[in-house]
């Protein structure tokens, strides 16, 4: 479910192995009845937090979320992913490791998994902060690729191991190293995110500088995470063992509760089987500016983005070809304990090879939350529309292609990506208990073009055009546990039924099922 790989890796290299490996929703649950985290909720979006007091002293938290998911149990502080942006909640593990806050001096007397976080170095504002993760988890397919190449059943096991050092040096200098180590049993596809050896996955250094009475510019040199907003078109891509990484310059200016500016020039990182061998790919590029400001109107949150992404070679029904492809956006978003809404806009221009890109994209996701009923039901609706190319023999490409876009958005087992398609998904969440989520729902799935492809997972390969729009439905479950602060379950499965119109190009049904367990310190 979580399988995210780069647009820029669209149809490059590993069109059947990224199929197979993005279509992982986390999970391997090694314990018998796991349950799944929020942080791999596909499809509770966007919701508020599930309370508002201070639970910073422990217990069960889902404090690994990415952003714009709704975590089991979610903190009072949430994480903003920028270079020099607000921290989690203090002494609490995060989905993205880097903000974390262990500030705080340990007591002698604490167990060692607890004074490992916080080992001063002279005085208390210098201090290294040790850590890791180990995750496995199983998945099972039946057409994993909807049937669009043969012998597409697959039941590997995954496997991630992490070991981080978080050195800081006072408020202004900062350096971050973490390793990994990726492994992948009984799978019939090779996908590189999840048979990494020994690497290294994020190494950079912050250097931070004051500007006026509050706000502040911080300088990311290096190898490192960089999801951006809600995460929908720049996401971590969490369900293969390798989360997609960037190698370059990042700059964020902040001005906390008011807005930050997040510039950066990076290349993604190409994951080789070896180690040690992890390098920037350099027939990509990707660099952009997202600009983010908080209770702007009427309370609402307002974002902007532009992103270029410049491509060797990319794929799509049109064929292959170098590719120049700029997002322009913008996001509207607020979140109650009630009520939440997040709509975006998304407008690409450029080149792909001889022809002019116009393409575009809308995206609402939204639920209202009742706090107070048994249970707390939450009713949530998600409605996309990514555009397709309604003439390959003009001049223009009209296929919207995301940058790094969060798969599992449209799908708990990643079978379709955003490109030509429009979905409708509502759901119902529950909270059975505090640490507990459920998440049901149904996908429902149309081509925005028939004369463009169906397109299936992340590499860039397609369905036939085909007589109808429509491609079919999914039913889904999504269960989360979150045991205590460091240790979490789930459990997920899909079940998707091709229409006719799919069947007429080769499509069938496809079952996913996934279950992991994780342990971050």
């Amino acid at each position: 479910m979580w399988g995210c790989w780069t647009a820029a890796d669209r149809g490059v290299v590993w069109e059947k192995a990224v199929l197979k490996g993005s279509k992982t929703i986390v999970c391997g649950c090694l314990l018998g009845a796991a349950i799944m985290t929020g942080s791999t909720v596909a499809l509770a979006q966007s919701v508020p937090p599930a309370s508002t007091e201070d639970e910073s002293a422990g217990g069960p938290m889902g404090s690994q979320a990415q952003p714009g998911v709704r975590p089991p149990r979610s903190q009072p502080r949430a994480a903003v992913a920028v270079p020099g942006g607000q921290t989690g909640t203090p002494n609490l593990p995060q989905a993205i490791r880097w903000t974390e806050d262990w500030s705080q001096p340990v007591s002698k007397d604490a167990p060692l998994i607890d004074r490992i976080k916080h080992i001063p170095i002279g005085s208390d504002d210098i201090y290294l902060s040790l850590g890791g993760e180990a995750r496995a988890y199983y998945t099972a397919w039946d057409h994993q690729n909807a049937g669009r190449t043969a012998n597409d059943a697959n039941d590997p096991v995954q496997r991630r191991l992490r070991l981080l050092a978080d050195l800081h040096m006072g408020p202004h200098v900062r350096a971050f190293v973490e390793l990994g180590d990726n492994r992948e049993y009984g799978s019939s596809l090779v996908t590189p995110p999840n048979r990494g050896p020994f690497d290294v996955e994020q190494a950079f250094l912050d250097v931070t500088v004051p500007l006026g009475k509050a706000g502040k510019l911080t300088l990311r040199p290096g190898r490192f995470e960089m999801p951006l907003g809600n995460g929908k078109l720049v996401t971590l891509r969490d369900g293969v063992n390798q989360r997609v990484l960037y190698q370059g310059l990042r700059a964020t200016y902040a001005l906390p509760g008011k807005i930050s500016v997040d510039t950066f020039a990076v290349r993604p990182v190409n994951i080789k089987d070896g180690e040690f061998n992890n390098a920037p790919n350099h027939t990509q590029s990707f660099h952009g500016v997202y600009v983010s400001a908080p209770h702007v109107v009427a309370g609402f949150g307002v974002d902007g983005y532009w992103f270029q992404v410049k491509r060797d070679t990319a794929l799509n029904a049109q064929g292959r070809a170098s590719e120049n492809r700029s997002s322009w956006g913008a996001r509207l978003w607020q979140r109650t304990a009630t009520w939440d809404l997040d709509v975006e806009g998304t407008y690409q221009s450029g080149r792909f090879g001889t022809k002019d890109i116009s393409a575009w994209a809308m995206m609402m996701d939204g639920g209202y939350t009742f706090p107070k009923v048994a249970l707390q039901p939450r009713l949530g609706l998600r409605a996309n529309v990514f555009s397709g190319d309604g003439n390959a023999g003009n001049d223009t490409l009209g296929t919207f292609v995301a940058p790094a876009p969060r798969y599992q958005m449209l799908n708990a087992g990643v079978l379709f990506n955003y490109s030509n398609l429009m979905n409708l998904n509502p759901t119902l969440t529950l909270k059975p208990a505090r640490s507990v989520t459920i998440v049901t729902g149904a996908q429902l799935y149309w081509r925005h073009r028939i004369a463009d492809g169906a397109y299936v997972g992340p590499a860039g390969a397609s369905f036939a055009s085909a007589s109808a729009r429509r491609i079919g439905t999914a039913m889904e479950i999504d269960i989360s546990w979150q045991a205590t602060k460091r240790l979490q379950f789930g459990v997920a499965n899909s079940y998707f039924m091709p229409s006719k119109s799919l069947e007429s190009v080769g499509g069938k049904y496809g079952n996913y099922f996934g279950a992991y367990t994780s342990l971050r310190f």
